[in-house]
């Protein structure tokens, strides 16, 4: 491939060379359904690697809510350092509002007018002085942690969203995910609102991916690994890696995931590299490394690796 871009075989092949692993949650470790197969040899490896993991979602939940849903998927605490979430950064943020950190123009501001994913709330719990409203121009601020697609379309919130606009109402979006992916489908993120509301001419706060800071948070997780020695694994180019690259980290695409349905599974490898090579102009994102999945090593090149070690033997 062009552009120092290159497929490898796993994370065998780039062990030697990083310290420091960024993972994204949905898309990589698991399709909100199951985990991928070969995640949890490749997580168990890592850590026999002495490697450190971070695991960064733009879930519009907290930390523990999310460590909680990994461990489900069989993803223990002991396999990585830390999570962090879009909607833990976002509650600390609120929380801190008052005191003149990221939401400094909602200081004072208790009114919220709550657009989530089937009436929940959870995201407010610890934020006493948050009072929701159920209507709109009520609202001192908007928060979006999720939408209720596909039962609802754009079309059903941006009457919403326009009225909001015309009063100026301050928007934060914990989750900048534009698609959500659940299994094989595909359904409307929160990010699509709070993007449609800033083309209504509305001011949004995105917290997650790609925005830097988060990614710094990341980094601030490890106990001295430096950014040279660190990359992010995702399947977004949109969010993964242009926020990887913003920072000049490395990246690795996984192309099973969101981006599953545009590669067939009868595909030659050629196809394949032209299609990715075509996905990085079109997103404007270069990762250094192209995956199909996050494992620790495919079958062919462990095969091939017995066979040398048996040679030199």
């Amino acid at each position: 491939m062009s552009g120092n871009t290159r497929f490898c075989d796993g994370l065998y092949d780039l062990v030697d060379s990083y310290d420091g692993f960024i993972l994204d949650q949905w898309g990589v470790l698991h399709d909100g359904i199951k985990p991928y197969d070969g995640v949890l040899n490749a997580l168990r490896q890592l850590k026999a690697h002495n490697k450190q993991v971070i695991i960064l979602s733009n879930s519009g939940k907290r930390s523990d809510y999310n460590v909680e849903r990994l461990s489900e998927y069989g993803i223990k605490k002991t396999m990585y350092r830390a999570v962090v979430s879009a909607g833990e950064v976002t509650w600390q943020n609120l929380k801190d509002r008052h005191e003149g950190g990221s939401f400094r123009d909602l200081e004072g501001k208790h009114r919220c007018y709550l657009i989530t994913r089937g009436n929940d709330n959870v995201l407010l719990d610890g934020l006493d002085d948050i009072e929701l409203v159920a209507d709109v121009e009520d609202a001192e601020f908007i928060l979006i942690t999720g939408t209720d697609a596909p039962q609802k379309t754009m079309d059903d919130y941006e009457p919403l969203l326009r009225r909001a606009a015309v009063k100026r109402i301050p928007v934060v979006c914990a989750n900048p995910d534009e698609v959500t992916v659940f299994g094989r489908e595909r359904a409307m993120g929160p990010g699509a609102l709070a993007k449609k509301y800033q083309e209504f001419g509305g001011v949004s706060h995105m917290i997650g991916k790609p925005y830097a800071p988060i990614f710094r948070h990341c980094i601030s997780q490890f106990d001295g690994v430096i950014p040279s020695r660190t990359v992010v694994i995702g399947d977004s180019l949109h969010h993964d890696v242009a926020g990887a690259n913003a920072l000049d980290i490395d990246a690795v695409f996984i192309m099973g995931g969101l981006h599953a349905p545009e590669f067939r599974t009868d595909q030659t490898e050629d196809a394949r590299q032209r299609h990715v090579e075509h996905l990085i102009h079109q997103y404007g994102a270069r990762p250094l490394w192209v995956m199909d999945h996050m494992i620790w090593q495919s079958p062919e090149a462990a095969r091939l690796e017995k066979i040398r070690e048996m040679a030199n033997d």
